[in-house]
């Protein structure tokens, strides 16, 4: 990881700063020598959302891997959280050697490629207003303001 953001110019200062933003959101960053695969995850996260445990299994999956240091690419690894979030492991591993949700990734990947996706997170509001890169949320709530949306405990505009 450190090689990466080095070769990107971000090194240091990158690193400074998105430590002290996940502090103020009560995250400590553990230090990572490596960058996993996500891919894997991305599919116990369809699994999950399936199950109705995506909320869970996404916070699980941050944690794993940025406060834990855990390979959120390995397959044994997702099986743990798989359990943690009360989902049943060996559903997913036997979801994944299938590759049901590996398809659903690949397609969404190439339709985010089309679309000029290069960096993670982006959004994409209205399809048409494009937002890189990790994001105060006044910034979405903003953003979606000017879209038209509300919040749901406002009543609608007269």
């Amino acid at each position: 990881m450190d090689e990466l953001l080095r070769r990107t110019g971000r090194g240091r200062a990158y690193s400074d700063h998105l430590r002290a933003y996940a502090s103020e959101a009560g995250i400590t960053l553990a230090s990572n020598r490596w960058l996993a695969n996500s891919h894997r995850a991305l599919e116990f996260a369809e699994f999950a959302r399936d199950r109705g445990r995506f909320d869970a299994a996404h916070e699980a999956l941050f944690k794993a891997c940025f406060e834990e240091r855990r390979d959120i690419g390995n397959i044994d690894v997702l099986c743990e959280i798989a359990a943690e979030c009360g989902l049943d492991s060996r559903e997913f591993q036997a979801e994944a050697a299938l590759g049901r949700y590996a398809e659903l990734i690949d397609r969404t990947t190439a339709i985010a490629r089309q679309k000029g996706v290069t960096s993670t997170p982006t959004m994409i509001f209205d399809d048409r207003v494009v937002v890189t890169g990790a994001q105060d949320y006044l910034v979405y709530e903003d953003l979606l303001r000017r879209l038209g949306a509300r919040r749901l405990d406002e009543s609608p505009a007269q």
